[in-house]
């Protein structure tokens, strides 16, 4: 076993260094891709009098002397006071090409791009590496790489405005690479800033929970089975739902029952937390942070680590609202939600996170939104957060809890099933589960997988177990069911993802955007548009720059250099849809990593476009500068100063709404994003309509259950989390009535 617990002074976090990156593009390839990252992110220099230097460097925009002091001066403009020009001369120097730490970014992200469309993007680097086949798609009869800058930025530019989708989406997926990878990589964006890397208040001393992980050797002896572990109930994930099973069971029975949690991500105490802008997203979350749907319309981040979502979620903590319990009850036949009993589990969850909104002390922007609802008319309220009545005043928290404050999995539920004997495995991937058949029906004996160590070495696993709770999450979930031979059609179906449009305001003082508890106040004017509960909440988001940057709308390297070192005068927010149609999830033929089909539709996306509008009305209100809505092709409000009455500027900005509205948010150029998964193995009253019974059985099979948001009959509308472990804390009840029933007995 080791131990992940340790109390030595430290002065900054211990560092957790960037996943191993697997290559694909040849040296063609990836000459090509790097200067359309250098035209995304340019270097902007000034002009050299001699003009041999431009002439040779072409993938940087050489300007002229009083046009370079232009930009430079909106930079001054834009940073905090007192940078010096050394600073800001870096800054505009700054590109992809010359960072290698860009690259290592980049390569980790684009590992994870499925093999399909890792073949495309081979495809398409090598056309545009010749003569004919840049004429073909850039009108160009010049290898991309050979042009210049100018002429990149200008393709960039007709490629966003074009009439075919397949242009449009390769412009949005060229442009959001390069800003991810580049917020994620960048040596001079801090400096320029000011962002602090760590919490100012951060200070040496880990509040974890000392936690051992099994180790596995292969054995000599088992020529099938590398190694084989036994155990009473295994719980395949580590997120919201497997906590709260894992300490249900353990408080029930104690050191009788033999409890194993197997996580396929790596588990990080608070020493290492907040982990970094380069390897936080990559480390903690499902595919690096950025599972893209297959028409690249949606942008997906789940949690992939310990404790799942529990650790990077925001710690808002938002019960089920009634009108969902009684959709569910009513119209999908599970009256348990409109119950005595789920109230009890919602009431027991909130209970032992102490959930609580008393003590929340908004940051800028959640006033933004309290004080602009207010202005208004609008219904805002506080978001009670998961932290025992502390108040939780960091920004950092999706990158890690290092006060060990947020009540998730790893702070709030798995330590007490530690201390009554529940073991662990991290890197731990589940297959499948062990099936066998009795009496027609499949009956579970536990599950099969690969164990892979730090170092890198692999063991195949198998567990035999009495019970199996699978609590992957949305995403794998389906995948685990679908691998072990379970033949329902609505397994991976019902996929519901509360897609988000984003809106930035650009403040005329410092807001310190990092400061503060990220979703603290909620906008609820808006949640029922269509009078069946479909709608959207206006929320603040994370302000790390790498969650929020890489979303700002791209429209020329310079125009994005300027508006990301607006960054500490910027908050940004979300319009989430409660949305009524879905998508699936399906693995993977050659990975088996969860593919996702979803296109946000007609009627959800008319939704999110209202809730951007009224962002925008709250940001005015609330007198914001510029008004940023992050959706392609459509331009800024800015308040330029000179107008001569406020009816004037008012009546500009009513204008600029209607074009809004009319403009409208069609992927794929405009970013949807998700971080919320639910649904693709939904509960149901009978086997015809769903994948789980209304106790989280399996249909079909014994000793199978599922505890995560996966089974939701529809999309919450709210954070998931309560949900999820209230629903979690039902059916871990349930299975301890199961074991009962077995002859398993209750500790003393």
């Amino acid at each position: 076993m080791t131990k992940t617990f340790e109390t030595a002074p430290l002065s900054a976090p211990v560092a957790v260094e960037l996943p191993e990156a697997v290559e694909f593009l040849g040296e063609s390839q990836w000459k090509v891709l790097m200067a359309l990252m250098d035209a995304v992110i340019p270097a902007v220099r000034i002009q050299d009098s001699t003009k041999a230097t431009q002439d040779h460097d072409i993938s940087a925009i050489h300007l002229p002397s009083a046009q370079y002091s232009e930009v430079a001066t909106k930079l001054r403009n834009a940073a905090p006071p007192l940078r010096s020009s050394d600073v800001l001369e870096a800054y505009l120097a700054e590109r992809p090409s010359d960072n290698p730490v860009f690259t290592q970014v980049l390569k980790c992200v684009l590992t994870n791009v499925p093999p399909d469309k890792q073949r495309a993007m081979r495809v398409l680097l090598s056309i545009l590496s010749t003569r004919p086949g840049s004429f073909l798609l850039t009108s160009y009869a010049t290898p991309l790489p050979s042009l210049s800058i100018s002429d990149r930025i200008r393709i960039l530019q007709n490629w966003s405005n074009a009439s075919l989708w397949t242009f449009r989406a390769l412009f949005k997926s060229i442009t959001a690479l390069a800003k991810l990878a580049h917020i994620r990589s960048s040596t001079t964006f801090a400096p320029l800033t000011g962002f602090p890397s760590i919490p100012a208040s951060w200070v040496a001393g880990s509040t974890s929970y000392p936690f051992e992980f099994l180790q596995f050797h292969p054995s000599t002896t088992n020529p099938q089975f590398s190694v084989e572990v036994t155990t009473d109930v295994v719980i395949v994930g580590s997120g919201c739902g497997a906590g709260v099973v894992a300490n249900r069971l353990a408080s029930e029975f104690g050191p009788s029952l033999n409890i194993l949690v197997l996580e396929k991500g790596l588990h990080f105490d608070a020493r290492h937390f907040p982990l970094s802008q380069t390897a936080g997203l990559s480390t903690l979350f499902e595919a690096g942070g950025a599972i893209e749907s297959d028409d690249n319309s949606m942008t997906v981040t789940a949690g992939s680590c310990f404790g799942g979502g529990g650790t990077v979620n925001w710690s808002a903590s938002l019960r089920t609202q009634d009108f969902v319990r009684r959709e569910w009850a009513q119209e999908g036949g599970l009256p348990f939600f409109e119950s005595d009993e789920f109230q009890g589990c919602l009431d027991r969850v909130c209970e032992i996170m102490g959930v609580n909104g008393e003590v929340v002390r908004p940051n800028h922007a959640n006033r933004v939104l309290l004080e602009g609802s207010k202005q208004l008319g609008y219904q805002a309220s506080i978001v009670p957060q998961n932290c025992r009545g502390e108040r939780h005043d960091c920004g950092y928290c999706t990158l890690g809890c290092w006060k060990g404050e947020k009540m998730g999995p790893v702070n709030g539920w798995f330590p007490e099933a530690a201390k009554q004997g529940a073991k662990f495995v991290e890197g731990m991937k589940v297959e499948r589960v062990i099936l066998e058949e009795k009496e027609g029906k499949k009956v579970a004996k536990g599950v099969r997988g690969v164990w892979t160590a730090r170092d890198g070495a692999k063991v195949e696993v198998v567990v035999r177990a009495k019970k199996v709770v699978v609590s992957c999450g949305t995403l794998w979930s389906p995948i685990v069911l679908l691998n072990s031979g379970i033949k329902n059609p609505h397994i991976g179906k019902n996929l519901h993802l509360h897609p988000v449009n984003f809106v930035s305001g650009v403040f005329d003082y410092d807001v310190q955007p990092w400061e503060g508890g990220i979703l603290t106040s909620v906008v609820t004017s808006f949640e029922n548009l269509d009078s069946k509960g479909h709608g959207v909440k206006l929320e603040a988001m994370p302000m790390m720059p790498t969650m929020c940057l890489p979303y700002v709308q791209w429209t020329s390297g310079i125009d994005f250099k300027l508006l990301a070192a607006k960054y500490r005068h910027t908050n940004s927010f979300i319009s989430i849809c409660r949305d009524r149609d879905s998508g699936h999830i399906y693995s993977d033929p050659v990975t088996g990593r969860p593919r996702i089909a979803y296109t946000p539709s007609d009627f959800d996306r008319a939704h999110i476009l209202h809730g951007v509008v009224e962002l925008c009305k709250i940001l005015y209100a609330r007198n914001a500068r510029e008004i940023h809505p992050s959706i392609a092709g459509f331009p800024p409000f800015i308040r330029h100063g000179d107008y001569k009455t406020a009816d004037q500027e008012k009546m500009d900005f009513d204008k600029w709404l209607n074009k809004l509205q009319t403009h409208g948010n069609k992927p794929p150029v405009t970013p949807f994003a998700s971080a919320h998964q639910m649904g693709t193995c939904r509960m149901s009253a009978e086997p015809k309509n769903g994948v789980v019974d209304p106790k989280g059985h399996v249909w079909g099979t014994e000793g199978l259950y599922i505890a995560d948001a996966s089974v939701f009959p529809s999309a919450s509308g709210v954070n998931p989390m309560v949900t999820t472990m209230a629903i979690a804390d039902w059916i871990g009840k349930g299975l301890c009535e199961d074991l009962r029933r077995e002859g398993v007995n209750a500790k003393l």
